[in-house]
Formats: C-alpha cells, sequence, structure tokens
C-alpha cells in the first residue's frame, strides 16, 4: 500500500506536490481504513480517490506512480526505456532544465537475512530524479536514484545513486565493484537492471513491483489488447469461471460469456442472454460490460496478490452502479485479504458518498498555472458529512470547472 507520494516537474505539476494516504488519529475506525502491512501504527485508505475538472491533473498524479513501474519494469527488459514517454517537464521556460522528482513511499516485504531467510514487511522509500537537457526535448537520463527502508525506526539507505555513481549499503548485499553495475545504463533503473542478472533483493522487489498494475501508459490511457486479454481467459478456466459468476450477480441479463477459437484459428468471445435464442458477440456488448470484461483480469489479480490497482477515469463506459460495488470488493476481508490498493480518478461526483474525507483528494489548475492537489481531510472546518457530493458540486471543496 502507498504511503505517500510527492512530485514535483512532471507534466501539469511544476511546484512540489505531496499526497499524505496516512490516515490521521482521530479518524473513525471503519472498513475503508486498515492497518499498513510495513507499520501497523499507520492506518491507510483501501481505496483513495482524485476528483478535480478535466485537464485538472487528476490523471498526472496516477501517471507519475505508473512511470515509476513502468521505468522499473522496462530497466529489467533488453528494450531500454523510452524515458520521454514516461517523464516530462512542466511546458515552462523556468522548469524545462530543472529534473523531475518523484518520492514514494510504500509497504513491501524485504528478506533481511539471507542466512535465515527471514521475510520483513516494512515501509520502503524511492526517491527518482529525472534529468531534462533544455534544448534537447528527447534527450533525458537518470540523474539520482535512492532507495531506503526502515527495519525498525527511521529509514535506512539500501543504495544511493549520483548520475552513475552508485553506493550500496551491506543490507543490499551488493559490492560498489561488483560487474553487474556496468550493465546499469543512464536510461534504467537500478533494481530493474540488477534483477536481470540474478541479484537475489532487486528479483524479490521487482516481483513486488510487478503486482502493481494499472490502466495508463505515459501520456494516455492503455488500451487493453482484446486478443491478449481473451487469451487470458483461455488459458485460466477459472478465471472465466469467476468473470461469469460477478457478471450473473451484477444483473445484467447474461447467462454466460465464452470464449473460444474459431475455425480461423482466432479467438472468438460471445455471451448469451437470458430470453435470446441466438448469442451476442463481445463488441455487440454494452461498452460498461465490455470494459469490465477487459479489467477483470488486471482487479482479480490486484486482490489476489495484494497489490496495487491505479485506474484512470474509473467511471468511464462502468455502469454507476458496478463502481460502488467494485470499491466493495477492496473493503471485503475475504477477496481482498492481502491488503490490495485501490487508486482512482473520476468524474462521477456520486462516488464521495462511498468515500471517508480522509479518502478524497482534489486537483485544481488555474488558468495558466500548474496542477495543486489537496485533500479533503485538509480544508479547515469540513466535519465528517454524510455526503461529500452535495459540497463538492456546491462549490465548497473546489476542484469544479468553472463556466462562463
Amino acid at each position: 500500500m502507498i504511503h505517500s507520494i510527492s512530485i514535483e516537474n512532471f507534466f501539469s505539476i511544476a511546484e512540489k506536490q505531496v499526497i499524505n494516504f496516512r490516515v490521521p488519529r482521530n479518524a473513525p475506525h471503519v472498513e475503508n481504513f486498515i492497518a499498513s502491512r510495513g507499520d501497523n501504527t499507520i492506518r491507510l485508505p483501501l481505496v483513495a480517490g482524485f476528483y478535480g475538472a478535466n485537464a485538472s491533473g487528476k490523471s498526472t498524479v496516477l501517471r507519475a506512480m505508473d512511470s515509476l513501474v513502468k521505468l522499473n519494469l522496462l530497466s529489467s527488459q533488453p528494450t531500454l526505456p523510452n524515458l520521454t514517454n514516461l517523464f516530462q517537464a512542466y511546458r515552462h521556460k523556468e522548469w524545462l532544465g530543472k529534473p523531475t522528482k518523484i518520492i514514494i513511499e510504500l509497504d513491501a516485504s524485504y528478506e533481511r537475512d539471507q542466512k535465515s531467510e527471514e521475510i520483513l514487511d516494512t515501509v520502503f522509500r524511492y526517491e527518482l530524479h529525472i534529468g531534462h537537457d533544455a534544448n534537447r526535448f528527447d534527450n533525458k537520463s537518470i540523474v539520482f536514484e535512492e532507495l531506503s527502508y526502515a527495519p525498525n525506526s527511521g529509514f535506512k539507505k539500501l543504495f544511493s545513486r549520483l548520475g552513475q555513481q552508485f553506493t550500496f549499503s551491506s543490507d543490499f548485499s551488493i559490492s560498489n565493484k561488483d560487474q553487474r553495475l556496468e550493465t546499469i545504463l543512464k536510461e534504467t533503473s537500478t533494481i530493474g537492471r540488477l534483477s536481470i542478472f540474478g541479484h537475489k533483493y532487486s528479483i524479490s522487489l521487482m516481483d513486488q513491483i510487478r503486482s502493481i498494475f494499472s490502466n495508463i501508459f505515459g501520456t494516455s490511457k492503455f488500451v487493453v489488447e482484446r486478443e491478449t486479454n481473451l487469451r487470458t481467459y483461455i488459458e485460466n478456466p477459472l478465471l472465466l469461471t469467476q468473470l461469469n459468476k460477478e457478471l450473473q450477480r451484477f444483473d445484467l441479463g447474461l447467462e454466460n460469456f465464452f470464449v473460444a477459437n474459431n475455425e480461423n484459428g482466432h479467438l472468438v468471445a460471445f455471451s448469451k442472454h437470458i430470453g435470446l435464442d441466438y448469442n451476442i458477440l463481445l463488441h455487440e456488448e454494452s461498452l460498461g460490460t465490455q470494459r469490465f470484461i477487459d479489467l477483470f483480469p488486471m482487479i482479480l489479480s490486484t486482490l489476489g496478490n495484494g497489490g496495487i490497482l491505479l485506474l484512470d477515469e474509473l467511471d468511464t463506459d462502468l455502469h454507476p452502479l458496478l463502481i460502488p460495488e467494485l470499491l466493495y470488493w477492496f473493503y471485503d476481508p475475504v477477496r481482498n485479504p492481502h491488503k490490495a490498493q485501490l487508486l482512482f480518478s473520476a468524474h462521477n461526483a456520486s462516488l464521495l458518498d462511498e468515500l471517508e474525507k480522509e479518502q478524497v483528494f482534489f486537483t485544481e489548475k488555474p488558468m495558466g498555472k500548474a496542477t495543486q492537489i489537496y485533500g479533503a481531510k485538509d480544508i479547515g472546518g469540513l466535519r465528517r458529512e454524510p455526503s461529500l457530493t452535495k459540497k463538492y458540486l456546491s462549490g465548497e471543496l473546489g476542484a469544479i470547472p468553472q463556466i462562463g
């Protein structure tokens, strides 16, 4: 679970913006909050949402988290990451030559002692700076990188990187003169690259990074490749069974969803509906049904692995009655036994009534200025209301479109 993230000079964000997900001690003890795996004195929201007008920076917050994930994943592949797709400076001459800075604190597991193989759940802090060339838009590099963890009290540094100079602590079990360091390029992350070459702790951390899913990539929403997604259902019949169980619960009139190979070897997806004599092809289904089928493997993997799910525009296409159900899946300890977390952006204000104020964050971008981010819990005088929706739509909480 993510504890906090700070973002500076990233797309629509200029000055450092800090998003703190930690729940204050005086907040009620409700199912929406749960103790951190890494520090049981801290409570975190199982679900948190970002609201704001169009082009205010909602997606930018999720994109910053996703870009950290993608950088590490792509660094563990033969093909080098394209930093221009993942990190861009705020488009103002004052900021073009300054680095992008992102710091994230989150729960993760770590094997502290190789002899005893003791597994710790603790809090990690990862800091990344991306350098930009003001004269060449596509010339970017990692200028600073640091990983720390908090096995006891306070953070302890595991490694630090300044350009191509590396310093490792004994806890990270690699020498500062290890030949594998030569494989870490200016475009690649330390963890991602070392995981290719058998560094045990990097492999473990990368396995956990792979449990962070999103529907975002770079500057746009990621579109699920339909055939690849359908093949997932073919290869995992239990997943298809679980999907059908949920679709039937939603009372969409859909009796069963099928995926099969046709005579040409191509995958075809169709559904049988109650009261109809002929099947309905997937592309003939409502957009809401299609999107749920596309997202379901990602949702189930997140819940099963205790991962993190980043969903941009959660309310796009999905039926309004299905979205609260999805939120409840993350609150349900049976469905979510490993403390998976959902972070989303949305426009649908009615969803605010499903959230406590500690779960809500707003983004504003005044004309000609950069994105500003604040939490509902930080608004002075905001009581614990039964309906945040009314206050938001009335303009009391800010972050709404200005018309006229």
